[in-house]
């Protein structure tokens, strides 16, 4: 019996190392879960984990009053995704019915504050002393008073308005970003987008001096077109973000042009 039973045993660890080396190795479920979904990131991509930034990138179009109104009014179904919109109003580029007034592309780290500018810096009063004269003057003691000549002196001895306290105001185009990304696919943003400019002066007292020269209180008229918002954008997708009113000519708003304010959202990898 004892001879019989150690061929056979024999024969099973050889069958058990036959089957053994052919099985297949078997793939970890976490990757055959990845592998078996065409919409998950490839795992062996070395993108996948690589630090990534966020590009955002602001226009502003401007076109008729008119020719917003229709675009709004034929874009069916209503959708987030403003990449056909843009696509049409580039068209309107293209043949002159619309201008792309200001490009604004800025990168930054997610969940960090990035800020880019185009400015000059405009200095202005914003308060003055009014016109005032001497605190003691001392006028001659003699019959008649002072005669023609010694009152326009006096007069000319008064000091004009004087401004005493001074702000900034950045003219031109700024954009402030805070965008936020987990996995790069969608992008919580805010921003806040301004264009300025100085249109004039508003005066509010003028005085002519006996001298000749004018004395003057005046403010400056500026204008904006801003926007201050939180959005969340799909990457390489265009977002309106917002519609203002320009200025015109006299640098009041004009109502029969509007801008159109597109914002697209990029995730960058770096390598």
């Amino acid at each position: 019996m004892r001879k019989a039973i150690l061929p056979l045993a024999a024969g099973v660890a050889v069958c058990s190392l036959y089957l053994g080396a052919q099985e297949p190795d078997k793939v970890p479920p976490s990757l055959e879960k990845a592998a078996g979904d065409a919409n998950q990131p490839d795992p062996f991509d070395p993108d996948v984990n690589a630090p990534k930034m966020v590009r955002v990138q602001v226009e502003y179009v401007e076109l008729s009053h008119e020719t917003l109104t229709d675009l709004l009014f034929l874009a069916d179904p209503p959708s987030a995704d403003a990449t056909p919109l843009r696509k049409q109003v580039q068209e309107l580029v293209k043949k002159g019915e619309a201008k792309v007034m200001e490009t604004m592309v800025v990168n930054a780290r997610s969940g960090e504050k990035s800020l880019a500018e185009s400015i000059n810096e405009f200095i202005y009063p914003t308060e003055y002393e009014p016109p005032e004269l001497p605190s003691t003057v001392s006028i001659p003691d003699r019959p008649g008073g002072l005669n023609p000549e010694e009152v326009k002196l006096l007069r000319m001895m008064r000091t004009p308005a004087t401004p005493t306290s001074f702000e900034t105001r950045n003219l031109g185009s700024t954009l402030e970003i805070e965008a936020t990304t987990d996995d790069g696919s969608y992008i919580d943003l805010r921003l806040a987008p301004d264009i300025v400019w100085h249109t004039g002066e508003s005066v509010w007292i003028e005085d002519k001096l006996p001298d000749g020269n004018v004395s003057k209180i005046q403010m400056p008229k500026i204008y904006s077109a801003r926007i201050t918002t939180a959005l969340t954008c799909k990457e390489g997708q265009y977002v309106l973000a917002g519609v203002v009113s320009p200025k015109d000519a006299q640098g009041t708003t004009d109502l029969s042009r509007k801008l159109m304010i597109f914002v697209k959202c990029d995730t960058l990898s770096v390598k």
